[in-house]
């Protein structure tokens, strides 16, 4: 009885349909008539601007939030929460309230998804505002091939046993049946940012994160070191190379054209350099260097971007106020979920001079290069505080 009234508690909950009723106080409009015709977050920003969006998003992503923590309370296991934000999610694409129309429920399920994998949410949450800085638009259809990795990782970790696991990728399924228009849609967007030499490089650049989020979790702390200092090794090789041989130097410019700068056609690029400093920061103590090369491959390139679209305040040449605040942020955000995923956790404070003086770095990378700096340096402070 506690189970069936959880299930119908879930899915009234769910169909409650807020992007409607905020659409419909601040424009008058019916979203089920307007935009793409989807009762959801997006749309209701689009037709009623901002403010509905953001509403509508809060009211949406507690659906599956508040039907977890019905059957919290009602004594239901956890292996069944993704059952009760799955029946949520159902509810707010079949509303009672709208005669079954609705939308797809990613707002729901991202709610859910921050009770159910927390931490993993978390991880998905800094990746997800990285990638729509990046890319600006067709968001949604790079952020659905993230979902799979959140669960895998939950289950790895024991975040989720397995018939929370299997109903859990039962939840996805749905959203990419429901939603698979909208992913088409998402996906000819995509195309266009794409095209940009410099999205391609930041895309090239985050690959860098595979170092502290795949070799290390896999190999452990000494192959991870090995991998990542040959991996310096073989960039500066390839340099010198390049120094000293024109044809081998037409070849590789060849190869990274897609990803390289033109002013780096005659001198080290980015990509060395960043591999190189990756290198040194490896060779201090676990998990100082891992922390370092995740603010390396976040914190630069949030700087960046931030400062790009949102930077008015300069304080160094070529360099915004809000840009280094945000390099400043997301280098301890990220620093500090990652920690907290690997279980070797260091002082907050040591986190904070880490970002920070990450964030110093990357305000003088006009005379440091801080690819080269950036990540050594904030190995270096983390570590020199927990001596």
């Amino acid at each position: 009885m506690r189970f069936l009234i959880s299930l119908v508690t879930a899915y009234l909950i769910g169909s409650i349909p807020w992007s409607f009723i905020f659409t419909k106080i601040f424009s008058g409009k019916d979203i089920r008539k307007e935009g793409t015709k989807n009762v959801g977050t997006t749309n209701a920003w689009k037709i009623a601007g901002p403010v509905a969006g953001v509403l509508s998003f809060t009211g949406d992503s507690t659906k599956g939030v508040l039907a977890i923590l019905i059957g919290f309370l009602l004594g239901i296991g956890k292996s069944w929460w993704p059952l009760l934000a799955l029946v949520a999610i159902i509810g707010h694409s079949w509303s009672i309230w709208l005669k079954g129309k609705g939308g797809v429920g990613v707002a729901a399920a991202v709610g859910s998804f921050v009770v159910l994998f927390p931490l993993e949410s978390a991880a998905f949450g800094i990746l997800a505002g990285t990638l729509w800085l990046t890319f600006g638009k067709g968001i949604m259809f790079v952020l659905s091939f993230l979902w799979p990795f959140v669960i895998l990782i939950g289950y790895l970790r024991g975040t989720m046993d397995l018939l929370g696991t299997i109903l859990t990728i039962i939840l996805v399924a749905w959203l990419f049946i429901k939603g698979w228009e909208n992913l088409k849609n998402a996906f000819q967007e995509v195309k266009e940012p794409l095209k940009d030499n410099f999205v391609r490089r930041k895309i090239w650049r985050y690959m860098g994160l595979l170092f502290p989020a795949l070799a290390y979790p896999l190999w452990g702390p000494v192959v991870f070191r090995y991998i990542i200092v040959i991996a310096g090794l073989i960039a500066l090789s390839l340099e010198l190379i390049r120094k000293y041989s024109k044809s081998i130097n037409e070849f590789l410019k060849k190869i990274f054209k897609p990803v390289g700068k033109s002013e780096e056609a005659h001198k080290i690029s980015g990509t060395s350099y960043f591999l190189m400093g990756s290198a040194i920061a490896g060779l201090f103590p676990v998990p100082y260097s891992l922390i370092s090369i995740v603010m390396l491959a976040l914190g630069d390139s949030w700087a960046v971007l931030v400062g790009k679209k949102w930077g008015k305040h300069q304080w160094l040449k070529g360099k915004s106020l809000e840009g280094s605040l945000a390099c400043f942020s997301i280098s301890f955000a990220s620093g500090a979920v990652y920690m907290n995923l690997i279980g070797l956790p260091i002082s907050y404070m040591s986190l904070i001079v880490g970002a920070l003086s990450a964030t110093v770095v990357e305000g003088f990378g006009n005379w440091l290069n801080d690819n080269l700096t950036m990540a050594p340096i904030a190995a270096f402070f983390m570590w020199f505080v927990n001596i």
